[in-house]
């Protein structure tokens, strides 16, 4: 197999699994804005969104985004890393993309 021909497969494979590397990109991103938020002085949604531009991502959706991080910095919670993807990108709501969630759902009190 030549270079060229792995660098066709590395490529269509990419393709393939192009939603599936967006959501596990931008939950690395997630966690680290979710593990640096801090409750007393919250960053504003303009520099989280400017973290995830920098990453590459260049969605239309940034207004979700940032109305859940207000309403977030407004109630004095931590944000969750899946509500930010799932925010940023809609399609990642579905059941086919759960499992990249599962271990993510906030605890309910009993």
């Amino acid at each position: 197999m030549t270079i060229s021909e792995i660098r066709r497969r590395v490529n269509a494979l990419k393709r393939r699994f192009a939603r599936e590397l967006a959501i596990l990109k931008l939950r690395r991103i997630a966690e680290a804005v979710a593990d640096n938020w801090d409750t007393q002085h919250p960053p504003e949604p303009s520099d989280v969104i400017q973290r995830v531009v920098k990453a590459g991502f260049r969605l239309n959706t940034f207004t979700r985004l940032s109305r859940y991080l207000i309403d977030t910095r407004r109630a004095g919670d931590v944000p969750l890393p899946v509500s930010i993807v799932c925010s940023l990108l809609p399609w990642a709501e579905h059941d086919h993309y759960r499992n990249f969630f599962r271990w993510e759902q906030p605890l309910l009190a009993p």
